[in-house]
């Protein structure tokens, strides 16, 4: 006969697999729908017409936002139809939560890699853009570091440690 310790134990963990797996069903759905408004005829021309000019550009440039200028209506079309972005938002970021981020995050990844801008300092564009805190920008680079780390740019501070211990501060 199970101890009521053991008892208490299955049924927390039972629970805790219960939130992890509709969070997990949550991603899968996220991932199957992710930008399928930009299918959509308020978007997709818009889209098709800007991509090859904002190829051109690097994230954050003034030509890149003047690009984007261009195709405005299909861009706040989106951000209302996807709540991934922090612009779906009145308070922004801050009225996300972590799913939402989760998939931002991937987006932003993703998106980096056709991308001029180097993934690092795209996210700290985008720690200025969003006004993200820093304990924000913290949990979203250790998510970075876990599951994409050749994404980051070496931290210099590491690369040469003896030189720091020489360096005077």
């Amino acid at each position: 006969m199970p101890s009521e310790y053991v008892k208490d134990l299955v049924d927390h963990k039972a629970r805790v697999a219960a939130y992890l797996q509709s969070v997990a069903c949550d991603l899968f759905r996220r991932a199957a729908v992710h930008d399928n408004s930009k299918y959509a005829p308020e978007e997709f021309e818009a889209y098709e017409e800007a991509f090859p000019e904002l190829q051109q550009y690097a994230y954050g440039t003034d030509e890149f936002r003047a690009a984007l200028r261009k195709i405005k209506p299909a861009i706040a079309h989106h951000y209302q139809a996807n709540d991934h972005h922090p612009e779906h938002f009145e308070g922004g970021a801050n009225d996300m939560n972590l799913i939402q981020l989760l998939e931002m995050l991937c987006d932003w990844l993703a998106a980096s890699e056709r991308s001029q801008t180097d993934f690092s300092h795209g996210l700290e564009m985008n720690k200025e853009r969003f006004a993200l805190s820093d304990q924000l920008f913290a949990i979203l680079k250790n998510t970075v570091r876990t599951y994409a780390p050749h994404r980051l740019s070496p931290d210099p501070r590491t690369l040469y440690p003896d030189v720091l211990l020489t360096e005077k501060e």
